[in-house]
């Protein structure tokens, strides 16, 4: 694509428009496009200077078709990109279109970084937050969301109470509110919860279903491995009492039906683990009523 000497353009610091070309580089530059009849197809053009008599300075034009003019790739293999590693590893995505991971991963970081920086958090009133373990042993990473939007309000190395203030401050420097926080929901994590208390104080603890039922589970297996010493019956049982009665193997769902009416404390315990998750099927209105005589 050739670039005529007296064309004029827009200035790409200023925005100001008709300034002449002050140069064009002697050499095409190349953004590497959407496959075409799945071969590689780049876009070979010019690319001229301007020299701005408002800025007093010369800049390279913006291309139309490319984000980063200096990035080598079109707005639309960008996001080809963007909706892959959506599903797939960079390391995959980067063997399939047959380009190195590092430039693939500056688009990433491009387009996220710029997401961020002007993601606006000033609605927000309802926390979830979880950790996950982003490598082998113990090295966690904390990611809060947004329930309303589904959105991600910050990530943070570590999982102690400490995450808490880094949330705050980004949820302050993108326009929300930390008073403004109504309610947080978290696993059962004590860091978690004084690293709330202390940084929302006026929000409500919720704990969430999966870390409760988990807790349940817990409690279930240890009656199990108690009682196990003394009955036979229960040996290889674990999975039976642990798992939902839907995905139980034929082998397991037999030996619960054999040993979900008798009077052991596992059947029992079981039994309570089961009253628990119903509770959460009943209204708000009658739920906390139901769940105290749970306790009782």
């Amino acid at each position: 694509m050739k670039v005529r000497k007296e064309a004029t353009m827009t200035c790409s610091n200023c925005g100001r428009k008709n300034q002449r070309i002050f140069d064009i580089a002697d050499y095409d530059r190349q953004w590497r496009h959407l496959n075409f009849l799945e071969y590689p197809c780049y876009i070979h053009a010019e690319h001229p200077r301007t020299e701005c008599k408002k800025c007093r300075k010369k800049h390279r034009v913006d291309i139309p078709w490319a984000i980063k003019p200096r990035a080598g790739f079109t707005k639309l293999f960008d996001a080809w990109i963007m909706m892959l590693v959506k599903d797939m590893p960079m390391s995959a995505v980067s063997r399939l279109v047959n380009e190195h991971d590092t430039r693939l991963w500056r688009i990433l970081h491009y387009y996220v970084d710029n997401a961020i920086a002007t993601q606006d958090l000033s609605h927000v009133t309802h926390i979830n937050t979880d950790e996950t373990s982003s490598k082998r042993g113990h090295n966690y990473i904390t990611i809060f969301v947004d329930s309303d939007k589904k959105n991600v309000i910050h990530v943070t190395k570590g999982k102690d109470a400490s995450v808490w203030e880094t949330c705050k401050e980004r949820l302050e420097a993108q326009g929300g509110k930390a008073d403004r926080i109504t309610e947080v929901c978290m696993d059962m994590s004590p860091a978690f919860i004084k690293g709330a208390s202390e940084h929302f104080p006026e929000a409500s603890i919720t704990f969430d279903k999966f870390h409760v039922i988990q807790e349940a589970n817990k409690a279930v297996d240890a009656v199990r491995r108690n009682e196990r010493k003394s009955c036979a019956e229960l040996k290889n049982t674990r999975y039976v009492w642990l798992k939902n009665e839907e995905n139980l193997t034929k082998n397991q769902k037999a030996m619960l039906d054999k040993l979900k009416d008798t009077e052991l404390d596992t059947t029992k315990a079981y039994r309570m683990r089961l009253c628990l998750q119903e509770i959460y099927q009943y209204p708000a209105q009658i739920a906390p009523m139901v769940l105290e005589d749970w306790i009782q």
